[in-house]
């Protein structure tokens, strides 16, 4: 005779902690991308523009850290 272990229902991560995380994460993915940018050498043509582009895609990127980040704030407040 087997056993079956049910797990309780995951909850969905509320809101606040998602658009939290992405206000930690955004800006922070940002500054980073910029500062990437200003490394690559490769970049000096698109000047100022250049910058621009680089702090949107890495703002955007902040998505997926963000996301991590607020599994993990979940889970510890689930426990």
């Amino acid at each position: 005779m087997t056993r079956e272990v049910r797990e309780p229902a995951a909850t969905p991560i509320p809101m606040w902690i998602r658009l939290f995380c992405f206000a930690l994460m955004g800006p922070a993915m940002g500054i980073n991308a910029v500062l990437v940018a200003l490394a690559v050498p490769l970049m000096a043509p698109y000047g100022t523009d250049g910058l621009a582009m680089a702090g949107v895609v890495g703002f955007l990127s902040g998505v997926f850290p963000a996301r991590w980040l607020a599994r993990r704030i979940h889970q510890g407040i689930a426990e």
